[in-house]
């Protein structure tokens, strides 16, 4: 059975390695100059479209708490939103911006920062998945029944991410994780929970929507975060497994379930 759900949601200075990066991303040098940073609203597609101040705005609070020493300019509200006004003043987009560094140097100068951060945001997607193929718990019996036999249900998210960084001064990128929109890197959150085999429970009992929504999110802050300042916010794996049996299963025959 699969089922799959299309959603909309809701420094980078280590070398790192993400699940869809053809390249490692190299580290840049945040310099004693770069004391103020905006954070723009990330450029969306209609699947993603919440995101677009959503994140950059979650970005921001977890870096303003890491980082004190710099001043972060980003949007906080409908009424206080410095770079949204910027935008709108110069008649452009979010994804203006990201396509165009001069754009987004120009946006900076206006905010008055050293250093604006722009982003693209695409693909997420929900999956779910059983896996029929019997898996058995010989851990608190001996043989094979129907009380130690279950099935693996499979439920797990992943979310495109660009991230750049545009020097306002000279109007360059400074940093940047992907070569092309929606390339940068791949988030991915995954779930893995068993059922016995006659269990109805395995029809409703899942990870709901809106917490893996939340889970990818947070996911994709943690790296995002870990790129920008390595030594004070923590990276995840990729997948992020979430969720997993705790009792040891194995197929016919004695293998292991590795996850």
């Amino acid at each position: 059975m699969k089922k799959i759900v299309i959603f909309a949601f809701l420094p980078i200075f280590a070398i790192v390695f993400f699940t869809g990066c053809s390249k490692p991303v190299l580290p840049i040098e945040l310099k004693e100059s770069h004391k103020r940073i905006a954070i723009a609203p990330f450029a969306t597609e209609e699947d993603s479209a919440s995101m677009e101040r959503r994140f950059p705005l979650d970005l921001a609070t977890r870096l303003s708490i890491a980082e004190k020493e710099r001043e972060w300019v980003y949007d906080q509200s409908d009424t206080l939103s410095p770079v949204g006004d910027a935008l709108k003043n110069q008649g452009l987009e979010p994804n203006d911006i990201f396509m165009d560094s001069a754009l987004a140097a120009k946006i900076g100068k206006e905010l008055n920062v050293d250093l604006i951060i722009v982003g693209h945001i695409a693909n997420p997607r929900i999956k779910e998945w059983m896996d029929n193929n019997p898996v058995f718990d010989m851990s608190n019996q001996a043989g094979i029944s129907g009380t130690t036999r279950f099935v693996l249900v499979y439920q797990q998210a992943t979310l495109n991410m660009t991230v750049k960084v545009i020097d306002t001064q000279t109007g360059n990128p400074i940093w940047l994780n992907g070569e092309d929109k929606g390339k940068g890197f791949t988030g991915y959150t995954k779930y893995i929970r068993e059922f016995q085999t006659q269990d109805p429970a395995k029809e409703y009992s899942r990870v709901a929507e809106e917490q893996i929504r939340a889970d990818i999110r947070k996911h994709m802050l943690s790296q995002i975060g870990h790129q920008l300042l390595p030594e004070k916010v923590a990276a995840r794996p990729v997948p992020d497994i979430l969720a997993k049996p705790d009792r040891p299963l194995v197929r016919a025959g004695g293998k292991p379930i590795l996850y």
